[in-house]
């Protein structure tokens, strides 16, 4: 549980005027109460860490092969740190560039194979207009009655064949070169597939900032199911939070002043600012949390340990020295008398009380 401190305060000025007195020979000391503002602080203690962290961990399994980056190197978005064996996968890639060139060199105006086809449907064709003449002269016999009916039928028959195969060889034609080209779109999004996919066994830097840890090494076998780190990266930028006690949450509030010790830098104090009161107590440890706004050093330890204390809006409050309290009331002096007066008196200020009634200010204690 957070260590509970009391709200500390910074006096403005002097509280009281002392005067002194003799009484039967014996000094005795009065205290002259005032009304004096007073600065309060909160106490609160958490931890620093980067705006912008990440813990990069692999998307696919296999060995390291290099390791590009250091700790503590300044990284940008994008660059690479670190490449897995990629191995089987180049396989596949450099089989799939192999298929595609050769479909690619099969479509190629000019090519070999389209040529054979395009000489099968040239054959087709001249078979084709034999037959038509053929059929014409047979025809126009047949129409002077030199030649059989039979004779004229069959070329008919002839020609209906060397024109379907005329036309089944223009289909296989156009049927290859649109099987060529579907085949090519496979393949290119079949190589835009695995591309993608051997991108990953590259890891790059998703922001820009530094390596704060690097967790392999060249040869280290890295699986994204046994839940492997690779490196933990941050950006410059800080955010602090802090554990304040729920009972100091009344005087809490963003834009406040904060004066942060951080233990990674003692002796020295950083300044910021509340940048955000989280208005949810933890129940289980009666704390609440605190975001603070603070320019740290750049290479301070990620979750670096910190305490602060948060300036709170000043107060004015009327106070007297603990020693002049005794038990439910003061002696007060009135210029002739010395008179026993209740007090009811309510937080304790280091050496001092705060009076919420039974004086004013101006009035005078003595104190024993």
């Amino acid at each position: 549980m957070l260590k509970k401190l009391s709200i500390t305060l910074s006096i403005l000025g002097a509280l009281f005027v002392f005067l002194y007195l003799l009484k039967g020979g014996k000094k005795e000391t009065i205290a002259k109460v005032e009304e004096r503002e007073i600065k309060t602080v909160v106490y609160g203690s958490g931890y620093a860490k980067r705006k912008d962290y990440v813990v990069l961990k692999p998307e696919v399994s296999g060995y390291i092969t290099k390791v590009l980056v250091e700790e503590g190197q300044y990284v940008k978005i994008g660059q690479p740190l670190a490449v897995i064996d990629s191995g089987s996968l180049d396989a596949s890639i450099k089989e799939v560039d192999s298929r595609l060139q050769f479909l690619r060199e099969r479509s190629r105006e000019g090519s070999d194979y389209l040529k054979s086809l395009e000489e099968v449907i040239e054959s087709a064709r001249i078979n084709m207009e034999n037959a038509r003449r053929l059929l014409e002269r047979r025809e126009r016999l047949f129409s002077e009655g030199l030649i059989s009916k039979e004779a004229y039928e069959q070329a008919k028959a002839n020609y209906e064949v060397s024109k379907s195969e005329y036309g089944r060889a223009l289909s296989v034609y156009e049927d290859a070169k649109i099987s060529l080209r579907n085949e090519e779109k496979v393949l290119t999004a079949q190589r835009e597939r695995l591309l993608k996919e051997k991108g990953k066994y590259t890891l790059r830097s998703p922001l820009e900032g530094r390596v704060l840890k690097r967790y392999v090494n060249p040869g280290d076998y890295v699986n994204p199911l046994h839940d492997s780190k690779l490196f933990s990266i941050g950006s410059g930028s800080w955010e602090v939070v802090l554990d304040v006690d729920e009972e100091y949450a009344g005087l809490l509030k963003e834009g406040q002043k904060v004066f942060l010790r951080v233990d990674a830098y003692p002796g020295r104090t950083f300044e910021g600012n509340v940048e955000r009161v989280v208005r949810e107590v933890d129940q289980s440890r009666k704390l609440l949390q605190v975001k603070l706004s603070v320019d740290l050093p750049e290479d301070l330890p990620n979750n670096s340990t910190v305490d602060a204390n948060i300036e709170v809006q000043p107060k004015k409050l009327l106070l007297i020295p603990k020693r002049a309290y005794r038990d439910g009331y003061v002696i007060l002096y009135d210029g002739v008398r010395r008179l026993k007066v209740p007090v009811r008196v309510g937080r304790e200020y280091e050496e001092y009380l705060e009076v919420l009634d039974g004086l004013k200010p101006g009035d005078r204690v003595i104190l024993p």
